[in-house]
């Protein structure tokens, strides 16, 4: 991991607010290196060069939500087949507050890429997301390559 730590990707208020162990198995730590290790950090990467070039400062990318386990994932509303439960996913925000940027570029960013889901999470009128989620792969090991905006507590195919 080059740009993200375990850390990342098991902290969590609610695990602590509620006294639930967050710790992954061996498995799922390793699903998470595995997203990092082919996703994130290229995708870190990538947009590095992409704020530097259009001057946007920052192209630090923070987990807002990673490994959940099962308690977890139920605590916070989770859908019981999500990626998270896996190690498979992860939300991000970019630390220079340029979403509806950051959308685009995954967007692009993914064309040629192996994963599962993008997802526009919680877009605003204006198609601004508060913050992207990106999965590597499904709970099954599949690899949908879906691009979603989920609008109202809706998920659409995703069209801007």
């Amino acid at each position: 991991m080059k740009h993200f730590t375990m850390l990342e990707f098991t902290n969590s208020a609610t695990a602590r607010k509620l006294g639930l162990d967050n710790t992954p198995s061996a498995v799922h730590a390793a699903n998470l290196e595995m997203l990092v290790a082919q996703l994130l950090d290229p995708l870190r990467e990538a947009w590095a060069v992409k704020c530097a070039h259009e001057q946007w400062g920052t192209p630090a990318l923070t987990v807002t939500s990673g490994y959940r386990g099962p308690a977890l994932n139920k605590a916070v509303g989770g859908a019981a087949t999500s990626a998270h439960c896996v190690g498979y996913a992860a939300d991000l925000v970019p630390a220079n507050g340029r979403l509806a940027e950051f959308k685009a570029f995954c967007r692009d960013w993914l064309k040629d890429k192996p994963f599962d889901q993008m997802i526009s999470e919680d877009e605003n009128a204006a198609g601004v997301p508060r913050w992207i989620h990106i999965g590597y792969k499904n709970q099954q090991g599949g690899q949908r390559r879906q691009l979603l905006s989920m609008i109202g507590g809706k998920y659409q195919t995703l069209t801007a």
